[in-house]
């Protein structure tokens, strides 16, 4: 685990929960998200209804880091229950750094913190416990991403999909042929390997498992 850049009185310096004057900002932020990540086609007003629960008060929680009074990076929370339990937990919908801003700083690693700090926050000051849960859905430096959020927190499960996605439809058709050219060599050599971003995957989750037996 990394050491915490959050203060346990204050959160993260440089990031602050999101205004209703952040609304135009952030839906500009996530238009760009979803044009390099979006599976399925765009709703605005499904969008900007998602923001103002943060902005509004309705039960969602957005965080922002601003350059020169200008939205660079957000993430965004939901508080959620599964379908088996009435338990609460903070459940992350995004955590986007735009391209102009990611290089030379550590924006998306200063999002992570504030949403542990939130789960802090909740148990010292509330008396409640209120996890928090994110995943990673995404084409793009996958591996890089599960290595960060890895360095946060233990790795449980992971994400796959199957079928037709419409915005990305090459790129999971292309990783389909990937997995079956990956099989056909592995059943050659008697390999129980699978494709090189699962095996990190696996080997981080092997490996926080292995520091719990060890404590």
């Amino acid at each position: 685990m990394v050491v915490p850049l959050y203060d346990i009185n204050s959160g993260v310096l440089g990031v602050r929960p999101a205004l209703k004057s952040d609304e135009a900002g952030i839906f500009d932020l996530l238009l760009l998200l979803h044009r390099e990540n979006g599976l399925f086609s765009l709703n605005p007003e499904k969008v900007l209804a998602g923001i103002q629960l943060a902005t509004e008060r309705k039960g969602g929680v957005i965080f922002v880091i601003e350059e020169k009074d200008r939205i660079v990076a957000s993430l965004g929370m939901v508080i959620a229950h599964d379908w088996y339990s009435d338990d609460e937990y903070l459940l992350e919908r995004w955590n986007f750094v735009h391209p102009d801003f990611r290089k030379g700083n550590d924006y998306a690693r200063r999002l992570l913190e504030q949403c542990k700090w939130s789960t802090e926050w909740f148990r010292i000051n509330a008396k409640i416990s209120m996890p928090f849960q994110c995943g990673i859905t995404s084409f793009d430096r996958t591996e890089a991403k599960v290595r960060l959020y890895a360095r946060h927190m233990p790795c449980v499960g992971a994400n796959f999909i199957y079928g037709y996605a419409p915005r990305l439809t090459d790129q999971i058709n292309a990783a389909a042929r990937h997995i079956e050219e990956h099989n056909r060599q592995r059943r050659k050599i008697h390999s129980i390997k699978v494709v090189p971003t699962v095996e990190t995957i696996l080997r981080l989750s092997c490996h926080e498992q292995s520091d719990v037996w060890k404590v």
